[in-house]
């Protein structure tokens, strides 16, 4: 992730979330990662998916999150 996300608070984090329209399973694994600093193995058990899908749903999730963060001026 870029550099300038280590400034974001936990709102901003919530409102890029929100804002990136990333789907119900999308945004629940964005917020155990990002908002609560949930390990990927433990998302997987929670949502009944692999740890590997964990990790490459979250590259997808990040770039689009990195994405909705410039687009409305957060970074």
């Amino acid at each position: 992730m870029s550099g300038s996300f280590g400034d974001f608070t936990r709102s901003d984090w919530e409102l890029v979330i929100r804002e990136a329209a990333l789907g119900v399973e999308d945004t629940r694994i964005a917020e155990l990662y990002l908002l609560d600093a949930v390990p990927q193995i433990e998302i997987g058990a929670e949502l009944r998916i692999d740890r590997s899908t964990v990790s490459r749903r979250l590259v997808r999730i990040i770039d689009r999150i990195e994405r909705t963060a410039n687009k409305i001026k957060l970074v």
